[in-house]
């Protein structure tokens, strides 16, 4: 929205229909709100705890309430920028306080955020997090240079000062279209890696499904449902583990050479199904799969490896004389 209203037209028509200053503190409240907002998404997915929609709204609403009422207090306005008024006007501190602490609060939190989950992701994860963390150095830029303008800013002068030359115009240009573009970046990737899994793990509980029995019934909601997938995908792989054993996975290396790890084991699986099929007694010396299952990373990766790392003529050479 702060964005929107810095384009010519737009900005044209408030300064022209609505009272002086409307336009310089509808970007200010749409910018604050928007930083709390971010802020916010930013904690929540730290620390895995988000506050409630309507607190922040509320909380987002009553700071942009209380800058409206700072600036109407210390009106009348013209459509100048609104630092180039600003002198003389004891009120305005406190809103520069709210507008800047709000700012620089939500970025520094965003920030934080960035680094302490992107060591944790692949690449295809991370890099929205990445350019959204580069527009968020670019705001806390802004931020300080705004300040530092707004304290050094020449009373009387209708041109704002510029700390090294720079307009600060540009630097919030800037960081609005990182911040959009790796938050919007972030959120398609990420449900993307969502797709990718339920269909990875899909495949493996319909395999586990259709080679040991079961399925239940379906829950009351989609997480419902996943949880008891999972459940009924660990159920099966240990009952698939009893009639596995420890030297499947050298077999399954010299008839399938070179294969990874999460394929050894999708071959393992066929063959553990087999001997379970023909009513063979469980295994005296079964294989441990506990490390390579430990995680649902792991489960991912299993299932897509049964779905499109195995073959016809390697699952026939792996069960040849078994």
């Amino acid at each position: 929205m702060a964005s929107v209203l810095r384009v010519p037209a737009v900005a044209e028509l408030l300064k022209t229909h609505a009272p002086g200053g409307t336009h310089e503190v509808a970007k200010h409240v749409a910018l604050v709100a928007g930083c709390l907002f971010v802020g916010v998404w930013a904690y929540s997915t730290t620390t895995g705890h988000a506050p409630r929609t309507r607190y922040v709204a509320l909380a987002a609403g009553l700071v942009g309430a209380v800058m409206v009422a700072l600036a109407v207090a210390s009106g009348p306005w013209t459509t100048l920028d609104l630092d180039a008024q600003a002198s003389g006007r004891p009120l305005m501190w406190v809103y520069r306080a709210l507008y800047y602490g709000a700012f620089v609060a939500a970025t520094a939190t965003f920030a934080v955020s960035c680094v302490r989950t992107r060591s944790r992701r692949p690449v295809r994860l991370r890099w929205g997090m990445d350019v959204a963390a580069a527009g968020a150095v670019v705001a806390m830029v802004w931020a300080v240079v705004s300040f530092v303008a707004a304290l050094l800013h020449e009373p009387g002068s209708a041109e704002p000062y510029l700390v090294l030359g720079v307009r600060t115009r540009y630097l919030v240009l800037a960081a609005s279209v990182l911040l959009t573009v790796g938050i919007v970046g972030q959120l398609a990737s990420s449900a993307a890696f969502a797709r990718e899994r339920r269909r990875d793990l899909g495949h493996l509980h319909a395999f586990v499904l259709a080679t040991v029995g079961g399925g239940g019934i379906p829950g009351s909601s989609a997480a419902v449902d996943e949880y008891h997938r999972t459940i009924e995908i660990f159920d099966g792989l240990a009952a698939l583990a009893l009639h596995s054993r420890r030297d499947d996975v050298d077999h399954v290396r010299v008839a399938v050479p070179g294969s990874p790890r999460e394929v050894i084991l999708a071959y393992q699986l066929q063959l553990a199904a087999t001997r379970r099929a023909r009513g063979d007694a469980p295994s005296v010396d079964p294989d441990d799969w506990s490390d390579l299952l430990a995680d649902d990373d792991a489960l991912r990766r299993l299932g897509r490896a049964l779905r499109d790392r195995t073959s016809t003529e390697g699952t026939a050479r792996v069960l040849a004389g078994v």
